[in-house]
């Protein structure tokens, strides 16, 4: 006996292709920030986090991504990479997104200001993508919270 499908069945070949594009799609994927970087250090101060500020260390303070996440920084003026850990708030100045160690800035080739981008592939799940998902908005901490946590981990000094 031979079953014959009806044309409107798609053939095996196209649901293999349609899932594997579905499965490559919904993989998790980096997110990704740009703007400018400074470098800061408040040498033996305690972090946002609460551990001890250690300019020779590559650690770095941002906005919103949770303590710990594993950020890669990159250099645009020169594509000089570096991977980070989040232990601090902030930076507080406005057109920046990351504030690194002196240890990260020489990593990355530049003292002051650089044009960078983040990626964040540390699997930190905010949206079930598997990856931190930068700039979302509605869980992100008004400036004066995170001015006052600031200022609390500088008083337990």
């Amino acid at each position: 006996m031979v079953l014959r499908l009806p044309a409107a069945i798609p053939s095996a070949a196209f649901i293999t292709a349609c899932c594997t594009a579905i499965l490559v799609c919904g993989a998790a994927t980096a997110a990704a920030e740009s703007g400018i970087a400074s470098v800061y250090a408040y040498s033996g101060s305690k972090t946002a986090s609460g551990e001890r500020a250690s300019p020779g260390g590559l650690t770095a303070a941002h906005r919103t991504l949770p303590f710990g996440t594993k950020v890669r920084v990159t250099n645009k003026r020169n594509g000089h990479s570096v991977v980070v850990r989040i232990n601090d708030r902030g930076p507080f100045v406005r057109g920046r997104v990351i504030d690194v160690t002196p240890a990260a800035a020489r990593a990355l080739g530049f003292s002051g200001l650089a044009p960078v981008t983040l990626e964040s592939s540390s699997g930190v799940a905010s949206s079930g993508a598997g990856a931190y998902s930068f700039g979302s908005g509605g869980g992100t901490p008004s400036f004066a919270s995170l001015k006052a946590d600031r200022a609390r981990a500088l008083a337990e000094d």
